[in-house]
């Protein structure tokens, strides 16, 4: 596991992020939240437009996009969101591991 990642994480195909973006292992994917419910289905309005940002992890054929340490505890661990909730990101860039800043879907949306 990496160092600055929580243990909580969104799953994508490499298709549609690390592989035609050439992301690697502790690469940083950034965005914005769209929408957060817990369980219960209760959203979290006041997290709407927070600043995200995600640590990328690939194995096989699938992108492990773990949330940033630092993201989960000031945004998630604080209001009680520490077993399961739902999200939805809109992501804006990546950051490579040698401080490239790639913009990602630019034109269109990622639908995963």
């Amino acid at each position: 596991m990496i160092k600055s990642a929580s243990d909580f994480k969104i799953d994508i195909p490499s298709n549609k992020l690390s592989k035609p973006y050439s992301l690697k292992d502790g690469d940083i994917v950034k965005g914005k939240i769209l929408k957060v419910e817990d369980i219960d289905k209760v959203e979290y309005q006041d997290l709407r437009n927070e600043t995200i940002e995600f640590v990328v992890y690939s194995l096989l054929s699938t992108d492990y996009l773990f949330i940033s340490k630092n993201c989960w505890e000031q945004l998630f661990r604080e209001r009680g969101l520490v077993l399961s909730f739902y999200i939805s990101v809109k992501f804006d860039k990546a950051v490579k591991k040698d401080g490239t800043e790639v913009p990602l879907y630019t034109i269109a949306d990622l639908k995963a």
